[in-house]
């Protein structure tokens, strides 16, 4: 049997949108199911709350499960995370997004720790969805049309 492995990336971003707006677009569900891909099928978005999510790709069905630990409205999320794929869990993952100002806009820094369980993707393809996520939320941004300059 393969070992688990221990991996972290980070992803930073900025958004020509202000802080609250890229907020809403976290932590408002009908925001977020347009931009985060796939099915969102429930989000509590509170400490303690759960979210869980679903998409299949030539693969087969993926699977997230969120629990939410720390929320700081307009700075941050802590939240751990399982992805599964055909209904096996490859990867575990506390993961915090951080919000800050830039220039008018706003700087989100995504950092990840992941424990691998093999076969996986491993950290390349947790990095290339969450690439993926954010481009999304970056065209998501774009045509909800409130976009704030300072």
């Amino acid at each position: 049997m393969n070992a688990v492995a221990h991996e972290n990336f980070t992803i930073e971003r900025i958004y020509p949108n202000c802080r609250e707006h890229v907020w809403s677009a976290w932590s408002n569900p009908i925001k977020k199911a347009k931009w985060f891909g796939g099915e969102v099928h429930s989000m509590d978005f509170v400490v303690g709350g759960r979210e869980g999510t679903s998409f299949k790709n030539d693969m087969g069905e993926h699977v997230n499960e969120t629990r939410y630990f720390e929320i700081v409205e307009n700075e941050r999320i802590v939240m751990a995370y399982s992805m599964a794929m055909n209904g096996r869990i490859h990867t575990v993952s506390l993961a915090t997004v951080r919000f800050a100002d830039h220039n008018g806009g706003t700087r989100l820094t995504f950092t990840e720790q992941m424990c691998i369980i093999p076969p996986s993707d491993g950290v390349e393809g947790r990095r290339h969805g969450w690439d993926e996520l954010l481009g999304g939320l970056e065209s998501f941004l774009v045509s909800d049309g409130r976009r704030v300059r300072a």
